[in-house]
Parts: C-alpha cells; sequence; structure tokens
C-alpha cells in the first residue's frame, strides 16, 4: 500500500516557516519520497504499519494549515499516469516487488 501525503501549510510567520521546515525534516527522515512540492508518499506493507505512521503523522504535524492523507494499493499507485513529465528514480525504484533468491 502506499500512505499519500498531501498539505497546505502556512508560510507568513516565523514560527509557520519553522514548523513548516521541521515538519518537511521529519518526512524526509522518515523515509517519505516528495512527488510534488506538496505531496509525498511512503511505502507500506500492512494495515498495522499503515497506522503506526498515521499515529506518527498526527504527532509531528503542524497546529495550522492543512494536512490529508490517502491509502492506496501499489497496483493503484502503479497505474498513475505521467500526463507531462516522468517518474522519478526514486519513484521507479522504490516498489512492494519482492525477491527471494535461493
Amino acid at each position: 500500500m502506499r500512505l499519500i501525503l498531501m498539505f497546505d501549510l502556512p508560510v507568513e510567520t516565523s514560527k509557520n516557516r519553522r514548523d513548516y521546515r521541521a515538519f518537511i525534516k521529519y518526512l524526509k527522515t522518515h523515509g517519505y519520497l516528495r512527488l510534488q512540492y506538496s505531496v509525498y508518499s511512503k511505502l507500506v506493507m500492512n494495515r498495522n504499519v499503515l497506522k503506526y505512521h498515521e499515529a506518527k503523522l498526527m504527532a509531528n504535524v503542524p497546529p495550522n494549515g492543512k494536512v490529508q492523507t490517502l491509502v492506496v494499493t501499489e497496483n493503484q499507485f502503479a497505474d498513475m499516469k505521467y500526463l507531462v513529465g516522468e517518474p522519478s528514480e526514486d519513484e521507479r525504484v522504490l516498489t512492494s516487488d519482492r525477491v527471494v533468491e535461493l
């Protein structure tokens, strides 16, 4: 599954900017990949892991603005169409495919 995170955060005051930077840093250090400017995604293996990451997000979201999540299956995410542009290298490499060598 993919946890897709979309947000619109205010940056008018220095506190807003500080909160924004801290949130972005949190996302990057916890394995979220940037799809677009305010859209990040994370690969999660099951519902328990999803609940864990949603709880961690709730503890780290800034107090102002709008933050939304959407969960899609890996097949739905793979069916995403690019009308303009190409997927980034991170998007091509990070999949849920698992290889077992014996």
